[in-house]
């Protein structure tokens, strides 16, 4: 069960991790974990001081590959959050672990070269016919969002007057739509204030942490987020602390009462504010800058 934690109490787990066989990898999501919720979706900033303790870590990865990965894993696409990172040195997942890039020290995010699985491609089509006719069935109101993202889509509605009524119509529209197109292949996804359509083969951000603990081999793995999928994360690193393949640590961070119960059930513990969670971060650089001299 999810507890709150102390400063001290957050100390001593990341001592555990840090203590466990490298590499230590660390998977962070964005919006909500790093920056603040806002009512605007292109309105999202980093808390400056999660900044500056991504660049510290970021650092010590450069220094010392061997023993720090870090990972930005986000519902966002790889190029956008990347921009609003702005951390060379960090490897950018977006679109749920659909798209992967690396963005190196010293270079701007516009120049990121993103790797799409080529087997999702065919969803792409599919995704943009039910974003049109879901806005239309709507009426484009003014308060939906709609993000496009290649082989998915997603339907914010945080500035509805009424979020559970527009979640109910955005639901019905999008049941509306798959039945005229004749199907889509596409599954539902529901978070805070949004629901999103994938390709059930893109397998979410647990099937990212499978992936990236597969190929990472971490002895540790520290993971953080506020919403339906982050808790698929944390139940993917939850299974292999099960096995006893690693140590690991799953953080909820809270700060509005819209954080869904997956989350608090399936993290360690939990943090009130994204201000908390750069602080973590920060004291997880401090440990490994003085591990280092």
């Amino acid at each position: 069960m999810t507890v709150a934690a102390s400063p001290a109490d957050i100390r001593d787990r990341l001592r555990d991790l840090v203590q466990a066989p490298p590499p230590l990898l660390v998977v962070t999501d964005f919006d909500g974990t790093l920056s603040p919720i806002v009512m605007e979706p292109m309105g999202a900033r980093i808390e400056a001081l999660g900044r500056r303790a991504l660049r510290r870590l970021a650092r010590l990865a450069e220094r010392r590959p061997e023993r720090l990965v870090i990972v930005v894993l986000s519902g966002r696409q790889a190029a956008d959050v990347a921009g609003r990172v702005r951390v060379g040195g960090l490897r950018y997942l977006g679109n749920h672990g659909i798209e992967g890039a690396a963005l190196a020290r010293g270079r701007r995010a516009e120049g990121l070269e993103i790797a799409v699985d080529d087997a999702l491609q065919r969803w792409v089509e599919p995704a943009e016919a039910i974003a049109t006719l879901v806005a239309s069935r709507l009426g484009n109101p003014a308060w939906l969002f709609l993000e496009p993202k290649g082989p998915t889509v997603a339907f914010h509605f945080r500035q509805a007057p009424d979020p559970a009524a527009a979640k109910v119509a955005v639901i019905e529209a999008i049941e509306a739509a798959e039945e005229e197109l004749g199907g889509t292949g596409l599954i539902q996804v529901d978070g805070r204030r949004i629901v999103e359509l994938r390709p059930d083969l893109a397998g979410g951000k647990g099937a990212a942490m499978e992936r990236l603990i597969e190929r990472e081999r971490p002895g540790a793995v520290l993971t953080l987020g506020d919403d339906v999928s982050d808790a698929e994360a944390f139940e993917s690193m939850r299974a292999a602390r099960s096995r006893g393949d690693i140590r690991g640590l799953a953080v909820a961070v809270h700060g509005a009462s819209e954080t869904p119960a997956a989350v608090r059930d399936s993290a360690d513990v939990f943090l009130p504010t994204t201000r908390d969670a750069a602080r973590l971060l920060s004291a997880l650089a401090g440990l490994l800058e003085r591990e280092a001299v």
